[in-house]
């Protein structure tokens, strides 16, 4: 069985169908580069919670522990369980999509800028988020999918450090997101190498075809064109 795809090649001419083990293959590719990230998201709220027990056993040793403060250090192990149990939620949306679900365009760009940034900047390459307030709402996993893809992309094919910057502007009923490179004359490139392949061209194309993303590129800027949303019907993720 195969998708229709609705982006564009390179050369802005309608491109060939691609099959599902195309989509799955590369929607496994983002998620599998991810990981490391997903996963430092996930553990960063439980790091506090030992050095809070320490001090919490600390006061409890005292002769006469001050229960005000143990009360007060036992409040931000609660807070620390509590984001640590959100993370484990968002990340579970990222492993199995559901249906549907819709997203402002900032906050989904954003997600997926500061999910990557840090990991992008260890190889050589500065993430720049230049998208302002837009309070519409797209297909959330279209926008990590697609983005993420096109930001690993650009990264895997570079030799020379660079700048990645990501504008958007709301035109009619589109969200439209451009992706442009501009290389620095210093720095150093630390090329992605954990034993996984690279991210192919292929793999955006293939991604954006399955979430009817209208794709193009253009040398070292790629636009994406994501549809707005204006059903009140589906749940709305900030």
């Amino acid at each position: 069985m195969t998708l229709q795809k609705m982006s564009l090649t390179s050369n802005g001419l309608p491109a060939a169908q691609v099959s599902e083990d195309q989509v799955e293959a590369a929607r496994y590719a983002v998620l599998r580069r991810v990981a490391p990230c997903l996963r430092h998201d996930l553990v960063r709220p439980l790091q506090p919670i030992g050095l809070i027990y320490g001090v919490m056993h600390h006061k409890l040793s005292a002769d006469e522990p001050d229960l005000k403060a143990v009360r007060a250090e036992a409040e931000k192990i609660n807070a620390f369980a509590k984001a640590a149990l959100e993370e484990c939620m968002v990340v579970g949306t990222w492993l199995a999509p559901e249906q549907g679900i819709v997203a402002r365009a900032d906050a989904g760009i954003r997600e997926c800028i500061g999910l990557l940034a840090s990991m992008l900047h260890f190889c050589g390459f500065h993430v720049v988020n230049e998208v302002e307030d837009l309070p519409v709402q797209v297909q959330r996993d279209a926008v990590r999918m697609v983005l993420s893809a096109a930001l690993l992309q650009f990264a895997d094919s570079m030799t020379q450090p660079a700048t990645l910057t990501v504008r958007a502007v709301v035109s009619g009923t589109e969200v439209i997101l451009t992706l442009e490179v501009t290389e620095k004359s210093e720095g150093n490139v630390d090329c992605y190498d954990d034993g996984y392949r690279k991210l192919s061209w292929r793999d955006v194309e293939a991604l954006a075809a399955a979430e009817n993303v209208a794709l193009s590129r253009e040398g070292e800027r790629v636009m994406m064109r994501f549809e707005i949303d204006a059903s009140a019907s589906q749940p709305l993720v900030n």
